[in-house]
């Protein structure tokens, strides 16, 4: 009879679309495995839209290398493929082409011009789930540090001058020491400490890592960290968590609602989940 009885309340059509589970969530960490070979793997994301710049400019395109952490921030007018790609091929020509991109789904990454590019070159261009920011966590953490920094300089300056500022915060964050390499991105990415170009003066200070350090040694010992740093990071991630559900040919599914448009008013009684949606392909 207990059976029947909960296999009759979890049949509820209108309990199914409004309440949501308090089970622990699904899906466990995957770390992205990192190779000790700068720019093999490069992260790239848009940031805005800011105020119009005076030179024009809306949007930032922020590419961080998976490995050294090193990071570009350009300046765009908007997120056009051709603009990011000018951005990409610039950092090609100076370094190396990539194997790998990953990206979100923004339609710069998934147009035919940017998927063409990719083909082209040889890279591997792999596009995060949808709804997903921490697929391309190495990108979406230095855009938080990125606008606070430029939320600082606007207050200085003004907003229409955001732009003329991205040197200092480049500058900043590719040479502050990263918690998980134990290292600064110039560092493992040229093998030495950077002068200080903010303020010369502190150029003059004893720097605690040993210039003549090899750099294939230096690489190794971030690449031993990293690995160690990501077993942590998905234990701590895991616990509360459970294996994502398996789903086959034919079931009905419901997916959880994440945009809502109700003109402005309360969304506190709208359903929770949208469908019923029957799966097509795995």
């Amino acid at each position: 009879m207990s059976k029947f009885v909960k296999k009759y309340l979890d049949s509820c059509i209108e309990c199914a679309y409004a309440k949501t589970r308090s089970k622990c969530n699904e899906g466990l960490l995957h770390p992205i495995a990192k190779v000790a070979v700068p720019f093999h793997t490069i992260h790239v994301d848009h940031l805005g839209p800011f105020v119009r710049s005076k030179r024009g400019y809306t949007y930032l395109l922020v590419i961080v290398d998976g490995f050294t952490k090193f990071c570009f921030i350009k300046p765009v007018r908007n997120t056009n493929s051709l603009n990011a790609i000018r951005a990409l091929e610039d950092i090609f020509f100076t370094f190396r082409v990539p194997d790998r991109i990953i990206s979100d789904r923004g339609s710069c990454f998934t147009s035919h011009t940017f998927t063409r590019f990719c083909m082209d070159r040889g890279t591997k261009h792999i596009l995060n789930a949808v709804a997903s920011p921490r697929s391309n966590g190495q990108v979406e953490r230095y855009n938080r540090t990125i606008l606070d920094s430029l939320k600082a300089m606007t207050v200085k300056y003004g907003e229409k001058n955001w732009d003329n500022h991205l040197g200092k915060i480049q500058w900043g964050l590719n040479n502050t020491i990263q918690k998980t390499t134990g290292k600064t991105p110039s560092e493992v990415l040229f093998g030495t400490l950077m002068n200080s170009e903010m303020n010369p003066i502190l150029n003059a200070v004893p720097k605690g890592s040993d210039k003549n350090c090899d750099v294939s040694v230096l690489r190794q010992g971030v690449k031993d960290r990293i690995d160690i740093e990501q077993v942590k990071q998905k234990q701590t991630f895991d616990k509360g968590r459970k294996p994502a559900q398996l789903y086959a040919e034919g079931e009905l599914i419901k997916i959880t609602k994440t945009c809502f448009n109700n003109d402005g008013q309360s969304k506190k009684l709208m359903p929770s989940y949208i469908g019923p949606y029957r799966v097509a392909k795995i």
